[in-house]
Formats: structure tokens, sequence, C-alpha cells
């Protein structure tokens, strides 16, 4: 089923940026705070996705409204563009490549079909989905967790 949402904000970087639906009626909120957590809320201001980085690990942790582990992104090793990968257990694996120049990320399945793009549409940026096996926030959560990630390092690397 497809979807398409809206997320007009702080998409990459910290702070607050809102989620709006294709009539534009907010839906909710993506939050990411100063220690790298992110926190993706319903409309009710309920969290439900959660993400944080575990730096012993090298890894983002994604989790769901009872704080229970859902999924795993790490990086993915390529030569010519930024990827990662995104595994949802018995789900299946994931991955992400992304341009954070062009504001443009996508995610694919094991079988390489494209399962959502985040594209960036003047002020604001279109999430669309096409498949039923990840949720909308749960995809706000890793994109999030994923652009804090490459912020994370661009700092520390200095």
């Amino acid at each position: 089923m497809r979807k398409v949402v809206y997320v007009q904000g702080c998409v990459f970087s910290q702070g607050h940026a809102a989620i709006y639906d294709e009539a534009h009626q907010m839906i909710g909120a993506v939050q990411h705070d100063e220690n790298g957590r992110v926190q993706v809320m319903n409309g009710e201001g309920r969290g439900v996705a959660f993400g944080k980085f575990i730096p012993t690990c090298k890894k983002w942790v994604v989790m769901n409204h009872d704080g229970q582990e859902v999924g795993q992104m790490r990086e993915k090793f390529s030569l010519f563009s930024k990827k990662c990968e995104y595994n949802v257990y018995e789900r299946g694996t994931f991955t992400i490549s992304f341009d954070l120049t062009k504001g443009k990320f996508s995610v694919r399945s094991a079988a390489g079909e494209v399962v959502a793009e985040l594209l960036q549409d003047g002020d604001e940026y279109r999430l669309v989905k096409d498949a039923d096996k990840l949720s909308m926030y749960e995809l706000l959560s890793v994109l999030k967790s994923l652009t804090n990630n490459v912020h994370y390092k661009s700092l520390t690397a200095v």
C-alpha cells in the first residue's frame, strides 16, 4: 500500500520536525535531541518509534513504542555511494542508499525493489512508502537516525 507523508523542520539536524499526511494534516513529529537519540511521536504526542546509537557496537538500534528492539542499522561498505543496512530480523534486511547533499534517500528490499524514498520537495521532504513491511514511523526513525549518525561522525572526525 502506497503512503506519502511530508516532513517539515529539522530533518537533517538536531531539533523538531513536524510530520503531515497528504492532506497536510499534522499526524506526528520527529525529535532529535542533543544526546543523539531520535523519537518519533504520533499525532497525540505519544512516542511510537525510537532510535539510539550504541558506540561500542557501531550500530543504531530502532525500537517500537514499548522500547522493544525492532531492528538494527549498520554502515555497509560501498565504493561509490553511501549505504547502510537495516536488519529488521524476521521482516528482512533493507539497504539504504543516501546522498545528504541532495537530500535523497532510497530504501530497497533484499530483492532490490524500492520500498521507500525520501526526497526534498521545496522546503519540505516527501517520504513515499510502498511496502507494508516497514511502518511510516519506523522509517522516519531510521532515516532521522541515519542523518544523525552521519552528522555525529562528521563532528567526531574533526
